[in-house]
């Protein structure tokens, strides 16, 4: 035994009841925004400073002649280029240290891939 679907029945009675009806005046939907209250500002009270420890104008005549500057730098020269060089030294030893170590992890990883890669299979669901 059939029976007929519920669904189009309510379709059909829902067609009849619009076709019949006076069609309302259009309503506005009013939409209220959330407010929050503005954020009260507190206020800040400046803590003291300590008085600076170097000069805030630039000295007339400066201190040390041009000798004592040329010879300054090239002492910093000596010691920047010195520091330098301890570290290069540094990163050779680095380098010499764990290089063998990397190379051999490198191998470990490259043969466990190699092991794991198989030939791919036909496609079953192609016709």
């Amino acid at each position: 035994m059939t029976t007929r679907r519920r669904s189009s029945a309510k379709v059909a009675e829902s067609a009849v009841k619009s076709s019949t009806s006076v069609k309302s005046p259009v309503k506005i939907k009013e939409t209220v925004t959330k407010y929050t209250k503005p954020r009260q500002i507190k206020t800040v009270t400046e803590t003291p400073t300590k008085a600076r420890r170097f000069a805030t104008t630039r000295p007339e005549k400066p201190n040390i002649s041009m000798e004592e500057y040329v010879t300054d730098f090239k002492l910093r020269m000596q010691i920047n280029n010195y520091e330098v060089m301890e570290f290069l030294v540094d990163c050779k030893n680095f380098y010499n240290i764990t290089s063998p170590k990397v190379v051999q992890f490198y191998n470990f990883v490259k043969e466990k891939v190699q092991s794991f890669n198989v030939e791919p299979t036909e496609d079953k669901t192609e016709n």
